[in-house]
């Protein structure tokens, strides 16, 4: 997405809206030599996945949606907040690492090795030769935009018509147990898996995580 990663940043932070988020996906998948795709996204990219696979005439062939559905909690909203957007400096890549093992400890317990290499993914340089975070700090400047309330998108996901898995951590305070419940009940009847002792988000990075997800794309 724009503002993160390589991609540029936007020149005005409002920008940072589903809505071109979306326009930039159809326009990336009208350039691609494909009829249908699979779609495996976490947290807002799940939610990307869903309102695209909620249209007529998509091309999603099956959908993951990752510790994300259609009734997004206001007590996760907050949570998240209260960190994006932000523009730490960090000395070196350890420091740095450190800020994400904190601020990421919902991922659960990973190996030394996936948080290092989230670390160097996850790293700009700054002018002053210190490390910040890959993003657009502007980002946040909507997130911050009124009052925060729960986000109810159950008529977008009531109209998803593909394959769909659901995983959740079992901890999540963005995909409440209930909600992904609900979500094997109406709509597509997602399939559900969870995890234990993870909250927002599975990482997708351990073997039974990457098995579950190419077990489904494989079916």
């Amino acid at each position: 997405m724009p503002g993160r990663g390589k991609s540029d940043w936007l020149s005005d932070p409002m920008d940072y809206a589903f809505s071109v988020y979306l326009s930039d996906i159809r326009v990336l998948l009208s350039a691609l030599p494909v009829d249908k795709i699979d779609l495996v996204g976490t947290s807002m990219g799940g939610n990307l996945g869903m309102l695209m696979a909620a249209e007529k005439g998509h091309r999603i062939r099956r959908l993951v949606m990752n510790d994300i559905g259609p009734l997004i909690a206001k007590k996760g909203l907050k949570r998240i907040r209260k960190y994006v957007g932000r523009d730490p400096s960090f000395r070196d890549l350890d420091e740095l690492e450190a800020a994400l093992r904190y601020v990421f400890a919902g991922f659960g317990d990973l190996s030394d090795s996936v948080w290092r290499a989230m670390a160097e993914h996850s790293m700009r340089r700054k002018p002053d030769g210190t490390l910040g975070l890959n993003y657009d700090p502007a980002i946040g400047v909507p997130f911050q935009q009124g009052r925060l309330r729960d986000i109810d998108l159950w008529a977008q996901y009531d109209a998803v018509d593909c394959p769909t898995l659901v995983l959740r951590g079992a901890d999540s305070d963005i995909l409440r147990a209930k909600d992904a419940r609900a979500m094997t009940e109406r709509g597509p009847r997602a399939r559900l898996i969870e995890y234990p002792g993870i909250g927002h988000a599975p990482s997708l990075t351990t073997p039974k995580q990457i098995a579950a997800v190419r077990e489904f794309l494989l079916a």
